[in-house]
């Protein structure tokens, strides 16, 4: 009996053992993730939590692609750059009635207007992939930002031109931040990527500082009071972007002696995060994991996530995994000096 019962405890923790090797060696487990991605909010869709009604009278509702117009003002940016540099510098002088704008100087400003408000007019803004190389590069910065970036001084011009020359002309300042504010909308709406989702996000801000400049001048404490909570909701977003950017591009040695972003939180946000913007830099994000994780679990994890995107559906994200597949030693040392 004793020979019996003994024979069935070494034959239970023979099979535990055998279990335990089986996960181990066969199974390995991934990386958690931490605290950075777990929570409420971590991985939902970042938006103002006002409308954008509460600040614009309508919605934009034309037919059309919005990213066709914003395209033709860039390229009269581009041909014009060198004289556009000049003139604006002129801004904080602009804006206190110091300097007053050429009429050339307005007929080159409202060239860029016109195109940027017939954007703003249409419902939908299709862009990047679009009207833009179909690739991504290290350091994985989406140029395509700065071009937004550019050509939004123009409406911010044009408001300080109007805005100074008084109450009869605010309606006109008004309609040139309205502008902006659709256009870092449409950016946002779009979500191809992290970079130009946070310009979005910067250009309807600073349509909303001049915006409250204007109405406390103009006295509508009420139009003044909607554009502040509205800036409250960009706030937010915008620590949370910056929060989940600093996750992701955590590539410089730790205090452990750890390199690169933690796998599970990596992984997390490609596999979980509602925004194809941050799954798209997650997915790039890979590629780092891929050369600095420890784990066998997690060189199994972001391998099959690899492989899973670099077949799936959408443009970007295969785009995203590409990269993460090619990147090598060489190309993370230059990733970590752009960074």
């Amino acid at each position: 009996m004793g020979n019996k019962l003994g024979w069935v405890i070494a034959g239970i923790f023979g099979g535990f053992v055998v279990i335990v090797l089986v996960k181990v060696i066969l199974l390995p487990s991934a990386s958690s993730p931490t605290s950075a991605t777990l929570g409420p909010g971590k991985l939902t869709l970042q938006k103002p939590e006002k409308p954008l009604t509460s600040i614009i009278p309508a919605e934009p509702s034309g037919e059309g692609d919005a990213g066709d117009d914003y395209q033709k003002a860039i390229e009269i940016f581009d041909e014009n750059a060198g004289v556009l540099s000049k003139i604006f510098q002129h801004h904080p002088d602009i804006l206190e009635d110091k300097y007053r704008l050429t009429a050339d100087e307005i007929k080159l400003l409202k060239r860029l207007a016109d195109p940027i408000a017939d954007g703003a007019a249409r419902k939908k803004m299709t862009y990047y992939f679009r009207l833009t190389p179909k690739k991504i590069e290290i350091p994985y910065w989406a140029d395509e930002a700065e071009r937004f970036v550019d050509i939004a001084q123009v409406p911010l011009m044009l408001f300080a031109y109007h805005f100074a020359r008084g109450e009869q002309e605010y309606t006109l300042a008004e309609k040139y931040l309205f502008d902006l504010m659709v256009m870092g909308h449409h950016l946002i709406a779009e979500r191809a990527r992290l970079d130009l989702v946070q310009i979005g996000v910067e250009l309807q801000k600073d349509a909303c500082d001049q915006l409250d400049q204007l109405y406390v001048r103009w006295k509508k404490p009420d139009r003044a009071r909607a554009v502040r909570a509205y800036c409250t909701g960009l706030l937010m977003m915008d620590s949370t972007y910056d929060s989940l950017s600093l996750v992701i591009w955590r590539l410089k040695q730790h205090k452990s002696g750890a390199m690169g972003p933690n796998p599970g939180d990596i992984f997390n946000l490609v596999e979980n995060h509602a925004d194809r913007a941050v799954r798209v830099e997650a997915i790039l994000g890979l590629g780092v994991v891929k050369l600095t994780c420890t784990k066998r679990g997690d060189h199994k994890k972001v391998r099959a996530l690899i492989d899973e995107k670099l077949t799936g559906g959408d443009p970007i994200e295969k785009a995203a995994a590409e990269c993460a597949n090619a990147l090598d030693k060489d190309g993370f040392n230059r990733l970590v000096n752009a960074k």
